[in-house]
């Protein structure tokens, strides 16, 4: 079969009309996301998508490329990408196409190329590994896969509500009888009561945390049907528990989600998520990425998500395709001194 690829050669309008046709999708391989990730971290971006014979695209992505100078390295990285799924779960790509997304960069415009695919390590995921190192990409040992908690919103509100364990369960409907009130909303505004919840709760709890000030600028340039969607809970006025959800292909995001001490002990954060849950199940996702869990370093959140029923999903990691043998040796070596460093 042809393929045909297009790189670089791309408007934000053609990005969005291709992007849509994959399950994958997520506000990570968003138009607004990358270019504001790139230009906060001092990055070229390169966007390309490939097409089959009749014109429809088998997969599409953006690459941030960091130049290391000192290295003689240029490295390339996909998040959460390349977009691969098709909307009833099935792959669009093929060994060939990897082929040529790896010919494509690594060489020419890059000396190692790594990604990370938006997939579960399900049957789907088995088979594109499998793809992957067909093509050329290995397994990238030095990067844990993504582990999260994945509940099922392809079920009515009332099973919604079944699967929450008893203890949860109990703690929702405290937290339905103490006169909470719930706004729900896209505007920027939300975005910075949100930002006063999540500085106290760093401030609080000592975590570095994710950059507030990505995600209030990618709303910013996100447009209307894809901007994310606040939930905020007060009480006499005052802010308690506040949460950002991306809802992108077929699967809604959790972004951020912060609550204050008098939260935390009106049990917030439970009415919070419920909100946030039957918002993404209207907004026509199947399911809900509660996001990222460390059940040996992080108990209290696994025990937390645990309890909503969810379901636990590890996704089948980060490949690396490198031009020649020099290139990959200089880059693990370096690679692993930094991560001592960050330590």
């Amino acid at each position: 079969m042809a393929y045909m690829s297009l790189i670089d050669n791309i408007t934000n309008q053609d990005w969005e009309r291709y992007a849509g046709s994959f399950a994958d999708y997520s506000i990570y391989q968003t138009w607004p996301y990358q270019q504001t990730r790139a230009e906060l971290d001092g990055q070229k971006l390169s966007r390309v998508i490939i097409k089959d014979e009749k014109g429809l695209p088998v997969t599409m992505g953006h690459v941030r490329m960091k130049d290391i100078k000192p290295l003689g390295l240029k490295i390339g990285y996909i998040q959460w990408g390349p977009l691969v799924r098709a909307a009833d779960g099935t792959l669009k790509c093929s060994i060939e196409v990897l082929q040529a997304l790896r010919s494509l960069y690594v060489g020419p415009k890059v000396n190692v190329l790594r990604i990370a695919p938006n997939v579960c390590a399900d049957e789907t995921g088995q088979e594109l590994l499998e793809m992957l190192v067909s093509s050329g990409f290995q397994p990238t040992h030095s990067v844990k896969p993504y582990h999260t908690m994945m509940f099922p919103l392809n079920i009515s509100e009332d099973q919604m509500r079944s699967k929450f364990h008893r203890k949860w369960h109990s703690f929702l409907k405290r937290a339905e009888r103490n006169n909470i009130e719930i706004k729900e909303g896209s505007d920027e505004e939300y975005f910075r009561v949100l930002d006063g919840l999540y500085m106290s709760a760093q401030k609080r709890k000592r975590f570095k945390g994710l950059d507030m000030q990505l995600f209030i600028r990618t709303q910013r340039l996100l447009p209307l049907g894809q901007k994310m969607n606040v939930v905020l809970a007060y009480y006499n006025g005052r802010p308690l528990t506040a949460d950002v959800t991306s809802y992108m292909g077929d699967t809604a995001v959790g972004i951020f989600q912060a609550s204050s001490e008098e939260g935390l002990q009106l049990g917030s954060s439970y009415l919070v998520w419920w909100k946030a849950l039957i918002a993404a199940k209207r907004a026509g996702m199947k399911r809900y990425d509660l996001g990222g869990i460390d059940p040996k370093n992080n108990p209290s959140v696994y025990k937390f998500e645990s309890r909503m029923g969810a379901d636990e999903a590890v996704y089948i990691g980060a490949f690396e395709a490198c031009a020649n043998s020099r290139a990959k040796a200089v880059w693990h070596i370096s690679e692993k001194i930094y991560n001592l460093f960050k330590k």
